[in-house]
């Protein structure tokens, strides 16, 4: 086991594993509150940024929520001297009627609805914050083969028969999370039989800084404004076809993407990076158990179609971190036992529910599968554009954050 920036006690307060977004924003939160942090992550990320390198194929779009976490964090400097892009508008229309819906930063009176960051900016972001911090250890490249939680702290031994113990361990290794597994806690899952592609493309027509979203027969169709002629796609698709799209030439993809998106921004002159994954609704029976938790996709996904996922992330990270440090502040007694991270577990858990039932019922609604269902998206849609103030509600919940945030969460 490598172990950097950091003592080589085997003792630390919280072990964090998976380094990505959620993760590494736990671990910096953890250490900037006074907690000796052990992240493990499969290899160093890399911190070096070149503004003339392709454009990646994963993007995140951040709410203003996220965009506060990560400034209140000191994470934002080292994303605005990468690549980022604002975006002020988003477009909603379907193929097959005249309904429409316009969401618009001007009409809630803010600069933009979010940003539009690729994953690898924001990672190399806080990973340059954490390797500077004297309370973060940073272990690459070894195995968790068991995990034993006790009354007082998690143990966990490694591949290469380390022992590690800790007051808290953290789950943040993604959907798939094998240390979630080797607690034994289960998911609730639904396999929506859809597949998302995703890439950034460069288009004939100005994106106008506005995401764009097209609903028809197969699913939606969304490019996400990175700048004047770039914008990320995401386009979904029955499961069955990914491997198709992943599989089309470049010249045979363009023309797709022209076809899906209704040649909305003209005609596609590049296309970079692309990627695809089958989407499924995973939700953790529970998130907590004595000296260990489960943060963002290791505790939930959601259908990605509105962005959501890596912003719940974020809010569980800090969530759970503002829930323990209260708690060590207030009183001498062992902050990491079921009672107080299931504090955590109740302020998040409802609101990442809420979230996934939403987007699933608008997957729902916009599915072209019915004539009742068209006309009564037809009238739902338009009356949602012509009645501003819950259209504005609803933009600026979804830009804001719903309910009791947590206090890096706000301005």
């Amino acid at each position: 086991m490598v172990f950097e920036q950091a003592t080589d006690s085997k003792r630390w307060d919280v072990v964090v594993v998976g380094g990505g977004m959620v993760g590494a924003t736990t671990a910096l939160d953890f250490a900037q509150n006074g907690f000796e942090v052990l992240l493990l992550e499969k290899t160093q990320p890399k911190l070096e940024w070149d503004n003339t390198r392709p454009y990646q194929a994963r993007v995140s779009a951040l709410t203003r929520a996220s965009e506060n976490i990560l400034k209140n964090l000191g994470v934002w400097d080292g994303i605005e001297k990468r690549r980022f892009h604002a975006f002020t508008d988003t477009h909603v229309w379907e193929d097959i009627s005249s309904a429409e819906v316009h969401f618009s930063a001007a009409e809630i009176s803010e600069e933009n609805l979010g940003f539009v960051i690729e994953n690898e900016v924001i990672v190399a972001s806080l990973w340059e914050r954490l390797i500077q911090h004297d309370r973060v250890g940073c272990a690459f490249g070894e195995k968790i083969v068991s995990i034993d939680l006790t009354t007082e702290h998690a143990q966990l031994i490694f591949q290469s028969g380390e022992l590690v113990t800790t007051k808290l361990l953290v789950a943040a290794d993604g959907a798939f999370s094998s240390v979630r597994d080797l607690v034994g806690i289960k998911t609730i899952e639904r396999d929506y039989q859809q597949c998302a592609i995703v890439g950034c493309v460069k288009t004939a027509l100005d994106n106008q800084n506005t995401c764009w979203q097209r609903y028809q027969d197969d699913g939606p169709f969304a490019y996400l404004s990175m700048e004047k002629n770039i914008s990320s796609i995401a386009w979904y698709l029955p499961v069955e076809k990914m491997e198709w799209a992943l599989g089309l030439s470049d010249s045979d993809f363009k023309q797709a993407i022209e076809k899906a998106s209704g040649s909305k921004l003209g005609k596609v002159e590049e296309v970079y990076e692309r990627a695809g994954f089958p989407l499924i609704r995973r939700h953790a029976e529970h998130y907590v158990e004595p000296h260990f938790a489960l943060v963002g996709d290791a505790a939930h996904t959601v259908h990605p179609q509105a962005g959501q996922g890596v912003n719940l992330g974020l809010l569980d990270a800090v969530a759970l971190v503002e829930t323990v440090a209260k708690e060590r502040k207030q009183t001498n007694k062992d902050w990491g036992r079921k009672s107080v991270l299931r504090r955590y577990e109740r302020w998040r858990k409802g609101d990442n529910i809420v979230v996934q039932r939403a987007m699933e019922g608008f997957d729902w609604l916009f599915k072209q599968d019915s004539q009742p269902k068209n006309s009564l998206r037809y009238s739902f849609v338009n009356l949602a554009n012509n009645l501003n103030p819950i259209k504005n509600w609803l933009t600026s919940q979804t830009l804001n954050g719903r309910g009791n945030l947590p206090e890096k969460a706000k301005n």
